[in-house]
Formats: structure tokens, C-alpha cells, sequence
């Protein structure tokens, strides 16, 4: 039989921040959107204190000291790390899986009638406990949104792992149309208005009036809610695509070259992503992001700045990039505005294995050759150790983490030590 699981960490950027902090088990641990502006992942006895989810940090920090509340700037080089750990794990004990975040990821397997649910979930959850110690949460379903409420579920129960009974109706009834997979409190609105209290009220729906009264997403919702698997399946362990990375700024910003440090600062890290993955671009798209002014009674709308360049040849390093993007920064800056952000596309990739044969025959194969030294200087003591001097020395834009943990799992320089 066909069945779809979900596998979910437990509050994964603090789970991995307790991983390599033992202090902070217990405690009430909120860790920090960009720029240190909001929680965007919190403790169980961060929750249990009642507070808003996104409460920016400015408002929570004179309440710190007495709450106990103890505070971790995003650390995105571990997270990532310890995700890769985890769907690695995940990889090696299913023949399908589909990451769909960072801390989440669907696995598809045909099981048999009598397949024990609980038991290969328990091993799951063991196994990934055991080897980064993230707990995690699985659960069992015939769709993705099924299988999405069950993994919800089984979070609340001892064991982690929840199975979806054959007829779901008796469960669904009890579950607020927004605990559903993409149902906003706005389209509840709308489906309250239309006599549709809850889940269960929503899968009774025919799929064909969802689908004219709204559109077809919902309507595929309707028939995942009813058994009938409606969402594709995405092989996320195909190729990528696309490679991006952005930042915003610690504060707008006005500065030329605060926008052209910061696109030639993110060319180099995507770059070192398209490295690993052993693959050449043929385009780069720059973008920098404007906020809305106002003048007066005059308002400026907020709006994105873009300009794609294509590389003469499929490129695997920085440098060469570099060169070719540098005259086109100045086409997405607006002199006079501030940005809040700026970021990269790396697209249309391919298989650099081929080009790895005529290296020496390539015009940028001393480029290649001086961009996989940087690689390994920067494995080995540390990110940043070496750069381009176009990437900005002093980078005052950067964002602000002034409550960063150190990469426990990514830099020599920052490994735990025994003593």
C-alpha cells in the first residue's frame, strides 16, 4: 500500500543550538530572524511562557533577564549542516525522499498490508536522535496533507509517531481549518462563511464546488483530506536548478558600495555551493531590494531591481563571475534610494564533470585552480579567512548577529574542545 511520511524536527534551530550547548536544555531558548529582528524558532519553555510567536527582540530583551530567556542569532552554517545530517539519515533508511524545508522532508514507500507503522517510525526517530540528537517528530498517511496533520499530531504523544486511521473524518472534525496544510486565517474566513467549521466539514466538500468557488489548490486540499493523493511529487534528490543566497542589510542603505561588496560577497558564497555540487552556471541574475520612502503625501512603492548576466562560457568560480557581473551592478542601483537587501541566482546549471576534462584547455582554469585553494583555506581555518578584496574588508552592512553561536560542524577554528 501506498503511504506517504513526514518527517519533522522539533523546533530544529534550537534543537541544533542544544545539540552542541547543553546549558540550554531546559531553559527558555529563542532563536533570531535576520538582523536579530524577531524569533523565528522557540523552546517549549519559550512557548510555555505565553508570548507572541514573532515578538521582536527589541521588546523582548527588557524581559530577558527575568524570564530566563537566553537568546542565539540564526548560525544558518549549522543549521544546514546538521539538515543535511538529518536527510542523509533519512536517505539511507527510504528509497524517496522529499525535503520540503529545512527541518521537514516527505518520504514515499509502498508498504505492505501488514507493515508496523510505529515501529519503523521509532526506528527512524532513534536513528536520527542517536547520530545528531534532533528529535524529531513522523507521521503516516495515504496523501501529503494527511500526512502533514498526522506528523502535527504525533509531535503531542510520547512516542513522536502518530498513524492516520484508514476513515480520518473522527479526527478531522476536531481540527481547526487552520491547522490544515495552506489554509490562512483569511481563507478560513472565507470558509466559515460558508458553513465550513473545520477540517472534517471541509473534506466532506465535493472538490468540484471548492474548486469553482476558489481555485485549485483548495481543491486539491479537499481531495488530500479525502485519501485521494492530489499534491505531485517533487525528486528533490534530483538536480538543483538553482543556486540563490541573499541577505538583508543590518539597516537601509543608501551606499553604492554597500550594494556592490555585498553582490560580489554573495556571488562568491553561491559559487562555492555550485563547487560543491560539482556543477557550472551559464547565468547570474543580481537583484537589490528598495523600501518604500515617503515624501510628504508622495510615496515611493517598495520594489525589487534586477539585471541577469550571462557568462560567455558555463563557469564554475567566483573570480570569472565576478568580472563579467561587475559592470552590470550599476544597473540595479537607484541613486538615492535605500536598500534593504540584495542577492544572487545562479541558473541555468549543468554537470561540470564534463568541463572538469578540458581544464587546462579552459581561458579560466587558473581562475578554477586559485578559487579551490581559497575552498580549502577557508575549510581549514575558518570562512572568510580569504576573499576578494571586491567582496568589501570591513562589510559594515552585514547583518547584525550579536547573539551568533560558533559552526561547530563547518570550521576547524570553531570546533568544540575537549578539556
Amino acid at each position: 500500500m501506498q503511504m506517504t511520511g513526514l518527517l519533522d524536527c522539533n523546533n530544529f534551530y534550537v534543537s541544533c543550538e542544544r545539540v552542541f550547548d547543553p546549558s540550554l536544555d531546559g531553559r527558555p531558548v529563542a532563536v533570531l530572524s535576520n538582523n536579530d529582528g524577531s524569533c523565528i524558532s522557540r523552546s517549549n519553555e519559550f512557548k510555555a511562557l505565553d508570548l507572541p510567536k514573532r515578538v521582536p527582540y527589541y521588546q523582548l530583551k527588557k524581559y530577558a533577564q527575568r524570564l530566563g530567556i537566553v537568546f542565539r542569532s540564526s548560525n544558518y552554517c549549522l543549521y544546514g549542516d546538521m539538515s543535511n545530517r538529518v536527510m542523509r539519515i533519512l536517505r539511507d533508511m527510504v528509497p524517496q525522499i522529499e525535503q520540503y524545508s529545512i527541518d521537514e522532508s516527505f518520504f514515499h514507500m509502498d508498504f505492505a498490508a501488514d507493515f508496523d507503522y510505529e515501529k519503523f517510525g521509532a526506528e527512524i526517530r532513534k536513528r536520527v536522535l542517536r547520530w545528531t540528537g534532533i528529535p524529531c517528530g513522523i507521521g503516516f498517511a495515504r496523501t501529503k496533507t494527511l500526512a502533514k496533520i498526522a506528523n502535527h499530531i504525533g509531535k503531542k504523544t510520547p512516542s513522536g509517531i502518530f498513524v492516520m486511521p484508514e476513515n480520518p473524518l473522527d479526527i478531522l472534525r476536531e481540527l481547526p481549518l487552520t491547522e490544515v496544510w495552506g489554509i490562512s486565517w483569511r481563507l478560513e474566513k472565507q470558509l466559515l462563511a460558508l458553513g465550513i467549521r473545520n477540517a472534517g466539514d471541509l473534506a466532506k466538500c465535493e472538490s468540484s464546488f471548492i474548486r469553482k468557488k476558489f481555485n485549485l489548490l483548495l481543491a486539491q486540499t479537499v481531495l488530500e483530506l479525502q485519501g485521494t493523493p492530489a499534491i505531485a511529487y517533487d525528486d528533490f534528490n534530483g538536480p538543483v536548478q538553482r543556486i540563490a543566497f541573499s541577505r538583508i542589510f543590518n539597516a537601509p542603505t543608501d551606499s553604492e558600495d554597500a550594494i556592490r561588496e555585498s553582490v560580489m560577497h554573495y556571488t562568491a558564497v553561491a559559487a562555492e555551493k555550485l563547487r560543491a555540487r560539482h556543477e557550472a552556471a551559464s547565468c547570474i541574475y543580481i537583484y537589490a531590494h528598495y523600501s518604500a520612502e515617503y515624501h510628504g503625501d508622495d510615496k515611493i512603492p517598495s520594489g525589487y531591481c534586477g539585471h541577469v548576466v550571462a557568462f560567455p562560457t558555463p563557469l564554475f568560480e567566483h573570480i570569472s563571475m565576478i568580472r563579467h557581473i561587475a559592470p552590470a551592478i550599476r544597473h540595479i542601483i537607484v541613486p538615492g534610494r535605500k536598500a534593504v537587501k540584495t542577492g544572487v541566482v545562479l541558473f541555468e546549471l549543468g554537470d561540470g564533470g564534463q568541463l572538469d576534462l578540458d581544464l587546462f584547455e579552459r581561458p579560466d582554469a587558473k581562475n578554477l585552480a586559485i578559487a579551490e585553494a581559497m575552498d580549502d583555506l577557508n575549510r581549514k581555518y575558518g570562512r572568510n579567512t580569504v576573499f576578494m578584496a571586491g567582496e568589501g574588508i570591513k562589510r559594515e552592512w552585514s547583518m547584525r548577529r550579536n547573539f551568533l553561536s560558533r559552526r561547530f560542524t563547518t570550521c576547524w577554528k570553531e570546533l568544540l574542545e575537549v578539556k
